[in-house]
């Protein structure tokens, strides 16, 4: 038999129960009444331990103003009922004063107490052993007899004692008690619920509106009516909201510039493709056309072929840049020597006079993808072999070394290095600094975006007349 379902407003009264408990504001209410209750139990031990003192005190006061009553009647038949009565008066069994090493009895009733008597030395106890009289009075069991000293007030000497029983005294106790716990209940309503009006005016409301708006952002970012609240304060929380705007304003561009681009790849992409298909007719012509034997043409064809080959060779490298399925490196343990020297040897085919010289730590390895790597390295070696076709001295260096658990990789060469408005935009896609030797402007954006895919960085770190060098930062193995 299935149980009776819960009716639906119960249910969304306990969900918001539940949210109110799992959010701030429950947590901020939660804090609030420990706080409070934890202030007034810490209150309490004191007020109780005073309270306790000077009930007791008053006592003594009572006891000792009514011996120097008794000491002013003539009378001695007075005197006895005075004694009764004054006694009952301070609810005091015996009154006694010690004076210049003597014990004097002040005042006592008929009857010695006949249970054991538990004495509070007020003369010599410390604020510990006061808190400690005051809970042995509030916790102790009916019946008890209490002998308590302290410092006389009236008049001079060593200590007055009183003896009376403890009932009167947990009866008061008790009393201050329970007027204390109605006090601070009403103490503690009326200073959580200001704290708590306080705090969530200032604080939990705000946050809970920035809240919102960031999880209605996250669903639909390109939403342009989900506004960030925007305030003037300057603390975390203004900080926070000024800041989330900020962001979200340069997201949606982003998401706007993001469209743009895909729409424009499109294109490029149609074009690209169109493109190289009318360039492979015209590399069919050129072929044709080197064929003659046309004096003119043989001196135009090979130039025309280099033109035709370059545009292909640009076509083809934007198609690749702009696809999105490069595949995610594989790490593993790669020794920098061994790769210098391979990608030295596919890298320098075509340029002669270059010569190749390896500077690396020994047993240096890297953690990197090889392959990807290989194409860093290659794609670093080709710009500086081109960058030294006019260079008297064309020696193309690889320097490795280790340093701070990171593996760094430098490429020198001794070209005529980077122009100077080129430097701050030469690892931006289609920016080359050798646009005249055939450079499509992608290599060197290809190779950072290889490098940081590793964990690593590529960067430019000298370059002037001298040549320039490039450096691989990568994690050591």
């Amino acid at each position: 038999m299935t149980p009776p379902a819960t009716p639906p407003e119960p249910r969304r009264l306990l969900t918001r129960m539940h949210d109110f408990g799992a959010g701030l504001a429950g947590r901020l209410l939660a804090l609030t009444v420990v706080s409070v209750l934890l202030a007034e139990v810490v209150v309490f031990a004191p007020a109780l331990a005073v309270f306790h003192e000077q009930w007791l005190r008053e006592r003594m006061n009572l006891a000792q103003v009514a011996a120097l009553a008794l000491e002013a009647q003539p009378g001695e038949e007075i005197a006895d009922s005075l004694e009764n009565e004054l006694l009952v008066n301070a609810e005091v069994q015996r009154a006694a004063l010690q004076r210049e090493g003597e014990r004097v009895l002040l005042l006592e009733a008929n009857g010695a107490p006949t249970t054991p008597l538990v004495t509070y030395d007020y003369t010599k106890a410390d604020v510990l052993q006061r808190f400690g009289f005051a809970w042995q009075t509030f916790l102790a069991p009916d019946g008890r007899v209490l002998r308590a000293l302290a410092r006389p007030r009236f008049e001079t000497g060593e200590f007055i004692e009183i003896v009376l029983n403890e009932a009167p005294l947990k009866r008061a106790m008790n009393e201050f008690a329970r007027q204390f716990i109605w006090a601070s209940m009403w103490i503690l309503i009326a200073a959580g619920a200001l704290i708590y009006i306080t705090l969530t005016v200032f604080f939990v409301r705000p946050m809970r509106d920035l809240t919102l708006a960031i999880e209605r952002f996250r669903d639909r970012p390109e939403d342009v009516s989900i506004a960030f609240p925007r305030s003037l304060r300057s603390d975390e929380i203004g900080r926070a909201q000024r800041a989330a705007a900020d962001m979200a304003e340069q997201i949606r561009n982003a998401l706007r510039q993001r469209e743009r681009l895909a729409a424009l790849g499109a294109a490029v992409a149609r074009i690209g493709h169109d493109l190289r298909n009318m360039l492979s007719t015209a590399q069919l012509v050129a072929d044709r056309l080197n064929q003659s034997e046309d004096p003119q043409v043989q001196r135009l064809a090979p130039r025309l072929e280099r033109t035709i080959a370059r545009a292909a060779g640009l076509a083809s490298s934007t198609l690749k840049y702009g696809r999105a399925d490069e595949r995610a490196p594989e790490l593993q343990k790669v020794d920098a020597a061994v790769a210098a020297e391979e990608a030295a040897s596919e890298a320098l085919t075509s340029f002669e006079g270059v010569s190749f010289r390896s500077d690396v730590e020994p047993d240096l390895a890297c953690i990197a993808d090889p392959e990807n790597l290989h194409r860093i390295l290659v794609n670093l070696m080709r710009n500086a072999a081109r960058a030294m076709e006019e260079s008297a001295e064309k020696i193309l260096l690889v320097r490795g070394t280790r340093s701070e658990g990171r593996c760094e990789i430098e490429v020198i060469d001794r070209g005529h290095g980077v122009e100077e408005d080129l430097r701050g935009r030469l690892f931006e896609p289609f920016v080359s600094a050798a646009p005249e030797a055939g450079g499509t402007g992608l290599g060197l954006a290809i190779a950072r975006e290889l490098t940081r895919s590793m964990g690593g960085e590529l960067e430019l770190t000298r370059t002037g007349a001298e040549g320039s060098t490039f450096r691989i930062t990568l994690p050591a193995a």
